[in-house]
């Protein structure tokens, strides 16, 4: 059995690959439902609660809010999203899924969410519990990330 210095080396370099694999697979999920990868990230993100308004979605995905609504004007006409008065305050807008397409989004996904929901199963409640804290800190810190890239800041390092 390796050592826990092997193990973290091994995982570390596995990371780079799970990610490289994952950007492959949502390129390959846009293409199918004739969008583009940025699309199905918005969709993602509008789907799961994340971004419930064109400006939410603008700061998650990085993009201007005049980018969003030109993005969010095809995935209206795709029939996979739609604008709506937000209903705690109706000078707002929010976005929300279509059912039409959510079927179809959710069956392409399917094969993927019982692979991962099989081996997620197979750890016990420390294990997950420390996988979730390390994709948990992963995912903050590669946001924070990006926004430190995008504004030209020199490198922070780790805390």
């Amino acid at each position: 059995m390796p050592d826990q210095r092997e193990l973290a080396t091994a995982a570390a370099l596995e990371i780079p690959r799970f990610v490289s694999a994952t950007v492959l697979f949502q390129a390959a999920m846009a293409e199918r439902l004739e969008i583009s990868a940025t699309e199905l990230h918005g969709l993602q993100l509008v789907i799961s609660g994340a971004a419930t308004s064109p400006t939410e979605l603008a700061r998650a995905l990085g993009m201007t809010t005049g980018a969003v609504t030109r993005m969010l004007d095809r995935m209206e006409a795709q029939r996979l999203v739609e604008r709506v008065p937000d209903p705690a305050d109706r000078r707002r807008i929010a976005i929300r899924p279509l059912p039409d397409r959510l079927d179809e989004v959710a069956g392409l996904y399917s094969p993927m969410a019982r692979f991962f929901g099989d081996r997620l199963g197979r750890l016990d409640r420390r294990q997950l519990a420390a996988l979730l804290g390390v994709m948990t800190d992963g995912r903050a810190f590669a946001e924070q990330e990006a926004t430190r890239l995008r504004s030209g800041s020199p490198e922070r390092g780790v805390d």
